[in-house]
């Protein structure tokens, strides 16, 4: 068991099955934490100019028009060339972190991407089953490129992966969702809310 203690509110954790940096995730988001807030805000102020100024984050909250135009031309037709995309390729798959969404719900410390998800942990958690969000899993596409994949939850004593997913999100994944299911035969990926809501091993 490895205890630690959140230096805002002093409850004690252990995190010896949870990812790296799970501490400081819950004590930048405590309650009792007195700059909470102030992070809410510049997350919300984040997003804010991501959403404004096409995903620029930079600058689209905090600058001119005329400055915002002159980015837009400097920006309009630019691509990456093949070996930047690989390098950025390459920086993502050594990166153990989630990529952001846009709307997070936070739930007993742990940031969740939706309310499938949230319904998933209050059950997992009702039914006492540990569980964790998890570091990447490989994987290889068509083109023989390898990714990361996200699994949602991690089910610590049952080296069990689940994954809620909408049927659009199905659909939109459905060349990695047939090759992860094939290639790891303990993911198991939710289809519906109700699975989420009455899921049990």
């Amino acid at each position: 068991m490895n205890l630690k203690t959140c230096k805002h509110c002093k409850e004690k954790f252990d995190v010896s099955d949870k990812p790296k940096g799970w501490m400081a995730n819950h004590s930048r988001w405590c309650n009792s934490n007195p700059k909470r807030d102030y992070y809410s805000k510049n997350l919300n102020k984040a997003r804010a100019a991501k959403n404004n100024f096409n995903n620029q984050y930079t600058y689209g909250a905090f600058c001119s028009e005329e400055t915002r135009e002159k980015i837009r031309k400097a920006s309009t037709g630019r691509q990456h060339t093949e070996e930047s995309k690989k390098l950025m390729r390459q920086k993502a798959l050594e990166s153990p972190h989630r990529r952001l969404v846009r709307n997070i719900i936070e739930y007993n410390g742990v940031k969740l991407d939706s309310s499938w998800e949230l319904s998933l942990a209050k059950r997992l958690d009702a039914l006492g089953i540990r569980w964790i969000r998890p570091d990447p899993i490989p994987w290889v596409d068509k083109d023989n490129i390898r990714h990361n994949y996200f699994p949602d939850f991690y089910l610590v004593d049952y080296d069990m992966y689940l994954d809620p997913k909408n049927p659009q999100a199905v659909k939109v994944q459905k060349e990695k969702l047939d090759v992860l299911t094939k290639t790891y035969d303990n993911i198991i990926i939710l289809y519906s809310l109700e699975e989420c809501e009455i899921f049990n091993i």
